[in-house]
């Protein structure tokens, strides 16, 4: 299933989750969906929770050869696939039910690194689960991922980036987009509330709809952390930036065999 969403549509999508509308959702289940794929028959020590874009199911995410690239790479690391689908975000439950159906357990399982990974809408769940429940996770791998309209965007674009941007106080309870944002800017170090953050690998297709993330990140991450390919919002683009996270991120590996 392709997904071919614009910045435009993916604004929609996201103005449905502020109203409450649920005209393009299914059904949240509780315990939310997922498929697992260990490794080998014992667990390794290392998670990845991979959430899809809006119209995915988890397993477009594994005929499209995101777990097979992890493999390839004698990565030592469990994935599992989550159905964190639309229908979570206009309940606005998706990080509860993340958070209690598949990091919660995770743990208790013995996990103890666990990266989260998206693609769009999976991307921003996975900013968005980072900003809500600090200190859970090890690392981010956002690709594509719909953060603010054009509006903010270019709000943060003529401060000079986030580093020179300040948000309006007190933020809006469903100003999500600004505090998304304000969250990104302690990865200048600078906020005092910063703290230790997950590792952050973040990027977005050449002809995607938000081409000008450089300019609102600046040199706020390392160069090798921000992931770029020819093309769009699209299947193609989005494997070349994942394989490249896969190659960069600290991600524990076997010796092969």
């Amino acid at each position: 299933m392709m997904l071919c969403l614009d910045a435009r549509l993916l604004g929609f999508l996201f103005l449905v989750v502020l109203t409450g509308g649920c005209a393009l959702s299914r059904e949240a289940k509780i315990p939310m969906d997922s498929i697992m794929l260990q490794r080998a028959a014992i667990p390794s020590k290392t998670l990845i929770v991979f959430l899809p874009g809006s119209q995915e199911v988890p397993q477009d995410i594994v005929n499209e050869g995101f777990v097979e690239q992890v493999r390839a790479r004698n990565i030592d690391a469990d994935v599992m696939v989550i159905d964190s689908h639309m229908g979570y975000f206009v309940r606005r439950t998706f990080d509860v039910r993340i958070h209690d159906d598949i990091i919660a357990p995770a743990r208790k399982q013995g996990y103890e690194s666990i990266w989260m990974a998206g693609i769009s809408l999976g991307g921003f769940g996975s900013l968005m689960y980072a900003f809500t429940y600090p200190g859970e996770i090890e690392g981010i791998i956002a690709i594509a991922p719909y953060i603010a309209s054009d509006e903010v965007l270019n709000e943060v674009i003529e401060a000079g980036g986030l580093t020179r941007w300040k948000p309006r106080e007190p933020l809006g309870a469903d100003d999500y987009q600004r505090a998304l944002l304000k969250w990104l800017k302690g990865y200048d170090g600078t906020q005092s509330n910063a703290g230790k953050r997950p590792q952050l690998y973040i990027g977005y297709g050449d002809r995607d709809g938000q081409p000008r993330f450089e300019k609102i990140m600046g040199t706020m991450l390392p160069r090798e952390q921000m992931l770029t390919a020819t093309g769009g919002h699209d299947w193609p683009p989005w494997r070349k930036m994942w394989g490249d996270a896969l190659e960069r991120a600290p991600l524990p590996r076997r010796s092969a065999q």
